[in-house]
Parts: C-alpha cells; sequence; structure tokens
C-alpha cells in the first residue's frame, strides 16, 4: 500500500499545526511513534523525510509488538480492577489484543485489520447490507483464527476496549439509554440500525457523529466478530491506551505498582497530611489485622490506604477538607 500525494499533504498539514505547539516544549519531553499504516505504506519514507522537517524532531515507526505492549501499558495505569484482562484496540490498519496481569503482558498480538483497511476491502461500494457486513465479520474471524487457541488457554476474567472504535460505540449505546457496557446482543442491535441505511452516505444513527460514521460499520464488524470467536460476555472502556502508555514509558518516577496508592499520595500532599504519621497508623492497623487472623471481611491494601487518611478524619478542619479526599478514596476503591 502507498500512500496517496492528497492523503500526504493532509498529514504533513496537520503536522504543521503540531509544530507550532512543539515550540515551548523541552526536546526530553517529546515523543513521536507512527503505527500501523507507516509500518505497510510503501513509500513511508517520503511522508517522514518531509514530516521530520516540519516537526523538527524524528518519528518513530515502532513495531506491532511495541503498540500493543504500550497499548496496554496504558491501559493498565489508568484503569482499575484485579485479575487478568484482555484488551482490544481497534485502530485504522490494525488491531491490537493483548492479555495481561497487573502491569505485565501475557500476550501481545497486533493484526493487520483495521476500521480503515476492512472499510475499503468489505465496503468499497458504501453498501450496507447483510452480504457486506457477513464478509466483514468473517474476513475478521480468518485473521483472528491464529490467535485464537492461545488466547483461550490464558483466558481471562475481565475485557476492555480501547481508543476511539469502542469509545464510538460507547457513546452511541450512552446516546439511545443503554448502559455503558459493551455487549454482543447490543453490538447486533447497531448493526441492525447500521442496514436500515443503503449506502454508507446515509447513515444517520443516534450519538454516532460524522467524524467516526465513515469507519462505523467496518469497526462494527471487527467487534462483533471479536465478541464471537473468543467468545466474550462483556467489555468496558478503558481509561487510556497508546498515548499514555508512551507518557508512563516517560515519566520514570512514576513506577508504583498501584494506581490507588499513587492517588492516596496525591490526596496526602494537597490536604497536607502528616504522611509519616500516615504510615505509622498503617502499620499499627496492619498489624492488628494480621494478629486477628487476617479477617476476611477487609482486604489488607485497602485497610492500609484507609489508614493513610486516618489524620484526615480526624480533623477539626471544614467540610470541603472533609468529604472530597474520602468521596475520591470511595470512588478509586469501587474500580
Amino acid at each position: 500500500m502507498a500512500l496517496s500525494q492528497e492523503a500526504m499533504q493532509r498529514g504533513w498539514d496537520c503536522l504543521s499545526l503540531f509544530a507550532e505547539r512543539l515550540q515551548d516544549i523541552p526536546q526530553e519531553n517529546i515523543r513521536i511513534v507512527g503505527t500501523a499504516t507507516l509500518r505497510t505504506a510503501t513509500n513511508v519514507d517520503v511522508f517522514l523525510e518531509k514530516a521530520n522537517q516540519i516537526l523538527g524532531y524524528p518519528i518513530q515507526v515502532i513495531s506491532g509488538e511495541e503498540e500493543a505492549a504500550t497499548i496496554y501499558k496504558g491501559v493498565a495505569h489508568t484503569s482499575g480492577g484485579t485479575g487478568r484482562r484482555l484488551v482490544v484496540d481497534i485502530g485504522g490498519a490494525s488491531t491490537e489484543l493483548i492479555i495481561g496481569e497487573g502491569f505485565e503482558p501475557k500476550a501481545l498480538t497486533s493484526l493487520k485489520m483495521g476500521c480503515v483497511t476492512w472499510l475499503e476491502r468489505f465496503f468499497k461500494d458504501r453498501q450496507l447490507n447483510k452480504a457486506n457486513f457477513e464478509r466483514a465479520i468473517e474476513g475478521a474471524k480468518q485473521t483472528l483464527a491464529p490467535i485464537l487457541e492461545q488466547y483461550q488457554e490464558l483466558g481471562w476474567d475481565v475485557c476492555v476496549g480501547a481508543s476511539g472504535t469502542v469509545q464510538a460505540l460507547q457513546e452511541i449505546m450512552l446516546a439511545q439509554g443503554m448502559d455503558e457496557v459493551i455487549t454482543h446482543a447490543k453490538l447486533k442491535r447497531l448493526q441492525k440500525q447500521a442496514m436500515q441505511a443503503d449506502h454508507l452516505e446515509e447513515l444517520d444513527i443516534d450519538g454516532l457523529t460524522l467524524e467516526r460514521a465513515l469507519v462505523f460499520p467496518s469497526g462494527l464488524s471487527i467487534l462483533i466478530a471479536i465478541f464471537e470467536l473468543l467468545n466474550i460476555d462483556s467489555m468496558t472502556l478503558a481509561g487510556g491506551a497508546l498515548r499514555e502508555g508512551m507518557v508512563y514509558d516517560m515519566v520514570e518516577e512514576l513506577q508504583q505498582d498501584d494506581i490507588r496508592a499513587r492517588t492516596i499520595n496525591s490526596v496526602q500532599t494537597r490536604c497536607q497530611l502528616d504522611v509519616e504519621y500516615g504510615d505509622q497508623v498503617a502499620a499499627t492497623a496492619t498489624s492488628l489485622l494480621v494478629s486477628c487472623g487476617n479477617e476476611s471481611w477487609i482486604e489488607e491494601p485497602m485497610l492500609l490506604h484507609c489508614s493513610k487518611l486516618h489524620q484526615n478524619c480526624m480533623k477539626s478542619a471544614s467540610l470541603w477538607t472533609l468529604k472530597r479526599p474520602v468521596s475520591i478514596v470511595r470512588t478509586y476503591f469501587r474500580t
């Protein structure tokens, strides 16, 4: 695949706008990467030569596996929950599927299918009929087939979707009065709505934005195939993806292993709590828990974090100071 002159010009024009924003940012705080489209373009060197001149910084074209690993890092650092997770990220020219636990990926896959490439392959005539959807779904299943056995053997506890395609689907569901959890039944319902339009240009679905409409049917087809082949019950939206993963790659000091711990530290700093005192309370509470035989009604990490905010609850400060940190902690404990 070669990038057309028109497509490259659109890219260069866009990068010119970014270049203006980069002027006052230290060089060590900037990292620019290219993904699937640039990986597969036969004339990528032509695009990159001018793009690098416009930006004043090099664009690093990363591999599919590196993209998948970075996506997982972004999800792991921004999404709560425990257990093993399956992460799905449907992009324009590739789809990444990752299984991981905590901050450690167990399986990384980048497949050569995306909402733009599937649009051109299966909806080239812009017809939103049953035949085109079936072909697109079956094509996605064939692409997924080589990883099926490995992913089924590894298994997962929760499934999360990252980036634009999943976010667009969730926005549509919320606009139509559905909850935010994505299921196979909801995806098939949206497929039926899409098929009510004869042509892609006539697509009109509540909650679907104009900029996402063109690639909506193709992205939907890929996700339906993933749900059906991997037998996924439900999916929620992740808090981050590639961009956030890049940030965490760059910020070395944020290497703690607990999202909640970072939040607690932030609350302690913002509310001017005595950190040393909080640590003493936490140590005492943990010791008491152990002496009680590790009672099952509370987990040690939760007790630890609550103890660190004990001082705040004892303060005779304003009601705002009291309630706000506690509400923040409760929010993170629910994740």
